[in-house]
């Protein structure tokens, strides 16, 4: 029998167990273990009884601009195929229901990949709906300019007022939201004060944008161009290649077509032959 409850330190060693087999070992999870059952959200996991050992885990974060944020499903492969994942989603929507009637959070939403079919139909069976996408643009490190190194880079913080942030032409283009390593948030005090203090604010040989470590580089470039992407493309996968990283990804406004043009001249890829990739839902009453 499966029964859920919050996890607890004591569950490390079994979220390490569940995540070896995703992403060919790869995965964030362990990596934010203990920072998410120190904060406000909901950090669940499903036991099983019969041997006390955690094999399905979700979560609900709490972002700055009030959002219940759903990540974090993860099913443990010797349980997959026995709807965990069903069941587990629906004991933290549960949960974040109650949230929402209390007015602690002001909507639920959550992020996925155009190809994670059994998650996306499964929330849109719940009343999710689709509000933005990006297309993600994917360089590999194959790919690389073997004639660069990190020595030809200059990085800096990027000084930006939170007005000035707030209205960027980057923000404004995807409807007042940040996409930003797979969450969407609304640009608030709180999280511009976060990102100032984990100096995620950068620039790279003049380029604005944005950096975050989650289990992986991930960056946006704010200004919308070639050579922004490029440039902080190709530094991030210079600073990490000795991490294991194959690949990094960038989100784009699927209407860049040109640009879209330009990375495909170059070699970056997609995985849904560049059709808008990365899926934003809000949950509707």
């Amino acid at each position: 029998m499966i029964v859920f409850r919050k996890l607890t330190q004591e569950d490390y060693e079994d979220i390490e167990e569940i995540s070896k087999d995703i992403w060919e070992g790869c995965d964030y999870l362990p990596s934010v273990f203990h920072k998410w059952l120190e904060d406000k959200g909901i950090f669940l996991g499903g036991v099983d009884t019969d041997n006390n050992k955690v094999v399905v885990v979700a979560k609900l974060s709490i972002l700055y601009d009030g959002s219940g944020w759903l990540e974090g499903l993860r099913v443990h492969a010797k349980y997959r195929g026995q709807k965990l994942a069903k069941r587990a989603t629906e004991e933290i929507l549960k949960r974040a229901t109650e949230l929402l009637e209390n007015g602690v959070i002001n909507k639920i939403a959550f992020a996925t990949h155009i190809t994670s079919i059994e998650s996306k139909t499964m929330m849109e069976k719940l009343n999710f709906k689709l509000k933005e996408t990006q297309v993600l643009a994917i360089k590999n490190i194959s790919s690389l300019d073997l004639n660069i190194n990190i020595e030809d880079f200059h990085v800096e913080a990027w000084d930006i007022t939170f007005e000035e942030f707030k209205n960027h032409h980057y923000i404004k283009r995807r409807n007042g939201l940040l996409p930003l390593a797979f969450v969407f948030e609304e640009v608030t005090f709180k999280l511009y004060e976060s990102l100032k203090a984990n100096n995620s604010l950068v620039k790279i040989n003049g380029h604005t944008g944005l950096f975050k470590y989650k289990g992986e580089a991930n960056f946006i470039a704010m200004e919308d161009t070639f050579e922004a992407i490029n440039t902080f493309m190709d530094y991030y996968l210079l600073k990490y290649k000795n991490t294991g990283i194959k690949e990094l990804s960038t989100p784009l406004c699927p209407q860049d077509k040109a640009l879209i043009e330009k990375l495909k001249s170059v070699g970056y890829i997609s995985l849904a032959d560049w059709k808008p990739d990365c899926l934003y839902y809000i949950g509707e009453k």
